[in-house]
């Protein structure tokens, strides 16, 4: 079955608002120097991954189980259909 409409635009609207704080992921990968050898790739996997796990909890407080693997799938792809977009937000923080 896999996302709701209602679900999948609340994925959306966090992809959103994860872009909106580009700056904030930045900063952080900027504090793990010199731990890291690509700012801008350890920011994106910060960025993605509070993503995963904010939705993750999201749906699973709202549909009160975890998400099947169709919905999974489908939020991986909603996801990395949006990764380039994160990043060259991320990349274009100064």
């Amino acid at each position: 079955m896999g996302l709701t409409r209602q679900l999948r635009e609340t994925l959306e609207q966090l992809i959103d608002d994860t872009i909106q704080q580009a700056k904030m992921f930045r900063a952080s990968a900027q504090s793990f120097k010199p731990l890291i050898s690509e700012e801008v790739d350890f920011a994106l996997g910060v960025a993605v991954g509070e993503i995963h796990g904010g939705f993750y909890n999201y749906f699973t407080v709202v549909s009160k189980r975890s998400m099947n693997d169709e919905e999974l799938v489908e939020m991986y792809h909603v996801i990395r259909g949006r990764a380039s977009e994160i990043r060259n937000a991320i990349l274009a923080v100064e």
